[in-house]
């Protein structure tokens, strides 16, 4: 083939990839603006190694979800943050105050729930102005952001049980601790989580902490064996 030819192709690929890209970018920025944005770049839909990093994130998350301990510290956090003291925990909003009927996505997202506002001072120590709004909802108490970025990256299609814990594995994951947790290192494992649950000690958001012996009580009643 010519220069001009291998010119001429290379030139041709550039076009398509950059249109391809564009319409990548028009997409990400037309569902933002319908409100149904979740902080993806264009990148993120238009970058097939980003994809297989999701299939494996999954794969990796389902197969954690099998562990026994790894559910008994499941059910230790939805103990910590009180979830556990209602009916059905996957359906509790922040402060008891709303009872999720739709379960197709998170009550902030479907527009069921608004959240609830905080008292100034858990805002300032949650590091927020005054009159702070907290969305956290479901089994782990999970806020509309942080739910947003486990639901893009597990691919999770609803806010049921099944997604609920496997976003929960995957933020004790995001912070290095399933390794622990699985090992029956609650202590440790609990030390580098306190900063995704307020309600774990050391939390330091200016929100009602637990003992570490009260979860350590409740990870064995659900099952979990201690290192």
């Amino acid at each position: 083939m010519s220069r001009v030819a291998v010119a001429a192709v290379a030139a041709v690929a550039l076009v398509g990839g950059a249109v391809l890209a564009r319409r990548a970018a028009d997409g990400a920025a037309q569902a933002e603006a319908m409100g149904e944005g979740d902080g993806a770049t264009a990148l993120d839909y238009f970058n097939p190694l980003g994809a297989l990093e999701r299939q494996v994130e999954q794969f990796q998350t389902e197969a954690a979800m099998q562990d026994t301990n790894t559910a008994a510290f499941l059910a230790m956090i939805a103990s910590a943050e009180g979830t556990d003291r209602r009916p059905d925990p996957y359906r509790v909003c922040y402060a008891y105050a709303h009872t999720i009927a739709d379960l197709s996505d998170h009550p902030a997202v479907t527009g069921e729930w608004k959240g609830e506002r905080l008292p100034d001072a858990m805002c300032a120590g949650a590091g927020f102005g005054p009159g702070c709004v907290s969305s956290a909802a479901g089994r782990y108490q999970l806020i509309k952001s942080t739910w947003l970025l486990c639901k893009r990256q597990l691919g999770l299609t609803d806010f049921g049980p099944a997604s609920q814990d496997a976003a929960a594995v995957y933020l004790i994951r995001k912070r290095g601790a399933l390794d622990d947790v699985q090992a029956g290192r609650v202590a440790d494992a609990v030390a580098k989580c306190r900063l995704e649950w307020a309600s774990l000690p050391g939390a330091g958001y200016g929100q009602p902490e637990r003992r570490l012996t009260a979860l350590v009580d409740a990870y064995e009643r659900a099952g979990g064996v201690l290192a």
